[in-house]
């Protein structure tokens, strides 16, 4: 009986967490919590991350099938001779649409049309320019699928938007200087830019003296980063890249697959390198920390550092310049 009696006193003298123990409690799970974040965010960065170089391996290996079929690498994009300021000289498809059957979607090449204009509304083509393809689009590009912003007036439908672009070169272009032999809007240059795409170019592997391991041909590019504008401070993503063709911009010298390195403002007045994720809209680069992602001509990913040498980044955009560089 007194063991019985011991057994319920005991049992009285049990009592529920504190305010204070329960506090203490949530506390310590706070701070687990974060203690736990930051490394899984990492760890969700690292694998878009390594998913973004997958996508650049893959054109990569897709640009080299087209190479071994045409003995040439794609145009950047196709346009008809001669250029002029005041009219949009189409078709336009870039380099991104010339691949896909090298990306098994033949059945989609096929169905663009390349004889129409890429910026056609026609339904049947804009089923498949408005369609997301999981290669040309780096999963840490936040945003929706569609770049809403259009090239032409008479154009009413946005395209897919892509992370890549083709390296134009490392051509000092001036926008307003008529008489500059390199200026973009007369497009002079446009075709004969000195890196692995332009308009209607066709550069072979051998063309490429400086050695495919030391040449890059793709980029990563990223839209509203570092709240990036343009010179005329329009919103960076009317300057935003699409992987059918050119970019839905005012501008047609805003190609979406080609890029340079260098460049005038929109006054022709002050010459630019554009570093890795710097601040212009024509710069290269991504929304991983520290620098961004590029297609070697050898088909090997590079990461460059967004602190890398303007130079550097030049003789790289280069094909043909002689200078080749070691270790960067």
């Amino acid at each position: 009986m007194s063991h019985l009696r011991s057994f319920r006193l005991s049992v009285k003298r049990r009592h529920a967490f504190t305010l204070i123990e329960l506090l203490v409690v949530i506390a310590i799970i706070a701070i687990l919590v974060a203690l736990l974040l930051p490394a899984v965010q990492q760890a969700r960065e690292a694998a878009r991350r390594s998913s973004c170089k997958n996508n650049l391996k893959q054109l990569g290996l897709a640009l080299h099938n087209y190479h071994d079929v045409h003995n040439t690498l794609p145009p950047g994009y196709m346009r008809y001779l001669p250029y002029t300021i005041s009219t949009w000289d189409g078709p336009g498809w870039g380099w991104g649409a010339m691949i896909l059957p090298q990306l098994e979607q033949t059945g989609m090449y096929d169905a663009l049309r390349m004889d129409e204009q890429v910026l056609s509304d026609d339904p049947s083509i804009l089923q498949y320019t408005q369609k997301q393809l999981s290669v040309f689009r780096c999963p840490s590009m936040p945003g929706g699928p569609i770049n809403e912003k259009l090239m032409s007036s008479s154009a009413t439908e946005g395209h897919a938007l892509a992370s890549y672009k083709g390296v134009f070169g490392d051509f000092n272009m001036q926008w307003n200087d008529p008489n500059d032999d390199c200026n973009l809007v007369i497009g002079s240059c446009v075709s004969g830019g000195n890196g692995a795409f332009a308009a209607n170019s066709s550069v072979r592997f051998r063309d490429v003296t400086d050695g495919l391991s030391n040449t890059v041909i793709v980029g990563e590019v990223a839209y509203g980063l570092n709240g990036t504008v343009n010179s005329s401070g329009t919103d960076v993503d009317y300057e935003g890249s699409v992987w059918a063709g050119v970019s839905r911009n005012a501008s047609q010298s805003n190609v979406a697959n080609v890029q340079t390195l260098r460049g005038h403002n929109s006054s022709g007045s002050t010459e630019t390198l554009y570093r890795i994720n710097g601040t212009s809209v024509y710069a290269f680069g991504s929304h991983h920390d520290g620098g961004a992602q590029f297609l070697m001509g050898d088909g090997a990913v590079r990461f460059l550092s967004e602190n890398l040498d303007e130079t550097i980044i030049n003789d790289l955009a280069a094909r043909a310049d002689g200078d080749v560089l070691g270790e960067f």
